[in-house]
């Protein structure tokens, strides 16, 4: 049975987000702050008044997803209330009196059971007996992992509105998690409404799991691969990538049987998707999906995150490749970091790109970092519904990998996106930045 710990709410902060006023929320949650407000307990406050009058539907509000990239962000951005402030303000936005409806009890018992009770509930479109499912399978102050396993799988199969069930279920789990797990049955019930209670599509997941029966792939033995993807394997998926999706599929497919890891493969999915962003501005949809297969690559246990990963790989080869600038030569870096901060402002999305690529091999990671979560953070997160904050803190996890490469095409992408980005700071004049 789940545990209840009360967490003490922030006063005010409740009431800013109630205001449906974004920049006086912002204003109001900055002052908190200043006063010496915890920025966890205020980021938490806001997510439970968020999650609780939380509206299903297609496309999903962002505010949950928004306001765990802010906490995210927060430690490399100067002022540190601003992402948060930001993100509070997209809460503010999307906030509707009506509240979620909550099951009145946890179901509990054997959790493997739960876990496929769960996944047919949600099939089912029974959102309350999802909920009350879900909710016994959480303990407050633990990460369950089975719960991380069943609510993943089921974010994977639907493709539904563009596939975005599954980032914005990993969204409200990073938020979760950011929170220490205090109240996480209510901070991923819209999750659960998002995946029962709006359409469902699972053309894209049975048209996956056909090619990976026709192949013949054991599913529970290529999740426990441990071999890297090496040069030809990599220039083998992007000849495939090439070729369209059903190919790029049947390539995954044979390196899976190879023993080809499912984390290798992941963290080259999502930095080719990173690259194509940088190029494509259309392309954010599909590299935020990328980022979010591979956080559940990372964190479930089960074979059913191979499917998310070939899921996403195929959406990946409908985007067209695109040119990407060489990483500029640095011999100064304080001087490059700042010409990375006036080509963002200058709208020079690859003058950007050229200067965060070469800086990623040259100065500490947070430096780069410093430039680009105070760049995202400035702009106003309704202009984008907090993609900008999102995608910078999920991009920001992937440059922190081994492979230098993909670190500087992660950096990259982050400064072509601030770049292009053409948004009101109403926020950031109200607070006087």
């Amino acid at each position: 049975m789940a545990r209840t710990v009360a967490v003490p709410d922030v006063p005010g902060v409740a009431e800013a987000i109630r205001s449906r006023d974004p920049v006086a929320c912002a204003t109001r949650v900055a002052a908190l702050l200043a006063s010496g407000a915890d920025p966890t307990d205020v980021v938490r406050t806001a997510a439970l008044e968020s999650a609780r009058h939380f509206r299903p539907g297609l496309p999903a509000p962002q505010a949950l997803p928004a306001l765990g990239a802010a906490l995210d962000l927060a430690a490399k951005t100067e002022p540190k209330a601003l992402p948060i402030a930001q993100a509070c303000a997209l809460a503010a936005s999307e906030w509707r009196p009506e509240r979620l409806a909550a099951p009145g009890h946890a179901i509990a018992g054997d959790e493997l059971h739960l876990a496929r009770s769960f996944l047919e509930s949600v099939r089912a479109a029974n959102v309350a007996e999802a909920d009350a499912i879900l909710t016994g399978l959480l303990r407050e102050g633990d990460e369950r992992r089975l719960a991380a396993d069943a609510l993943f799988e089921a974010a994977a199969r639907d493709s539904a509105g563009q596939a975005q069930k599954l980032a914005f279920t990993v969204g409200c789990w990073r938020l979760a998690r950011g929170l220490g797990w205090r109240s996480g049955a209510d901070l991923l019930r819209p999750a659960v409404h998002i995946l029962a209670a709006t359409p469902q599509e699972f053309t894209e997941h049975g048209d996956v799991l056909r090619e990976v029966g026709r192949a013949r792939l054991d599913l529970e033995l290529a999740a426990r691969n441990t071999a890297p993807v090496d040069a030809a394997g990599r220039n083998l998926f992007l000849s495939a990538l090439a070729a369209g999706p059903d190919r790029v599929v049947a390539d995954l497919v044979a390196g899976l049987k190879r023993g080809r890891s499912p984390a290798s493969y992941a963290d080259l999915v999502a930095a080719t998707a990173a690259e194509r962003f940088l190029g494509r501005p259309e392309a954010g949809r599909v590299a935020l999906r990328a980022l979010a297969t591979r956080f559940v690559v990372g964190s479930s246990r089960t074979s059913s995150h191979l499917l998310a990963l070939l899921a996403a790989a195929r959406d990946l080869a409908q985007v067209f490749d695109a040119h990407v600038p060489s990483p500029a030569r640095i011999t100064d870096p304080e001087g490059a970091l700042r010409e990375l901060g006036v080509a963002i402002e200058a709208r020079e999305p690859e003058n950007a790109a050229a200067l965060a690529m070469g800086l990623a091999d040259v100065v500490e990671a947070r430096e780069v970092e410093r430039v680009l979560a105070r760049a995202a953070a400035v702009e106003d997160a309704t202009a984008d519904g907090g993609f900008r904050l999102v995608y910078a803190s999920w991009a920001f996890e992937l440059a922190a990998g081994k492979d230098r490469v993909e670190s500087a095409i992660a950096y990259g992408s982050v400064a072509a996106m601030l770049a292009r980005a053409h948004t009101p700071r109403t926020v950031a004049a109200a607070l006087g930045l």
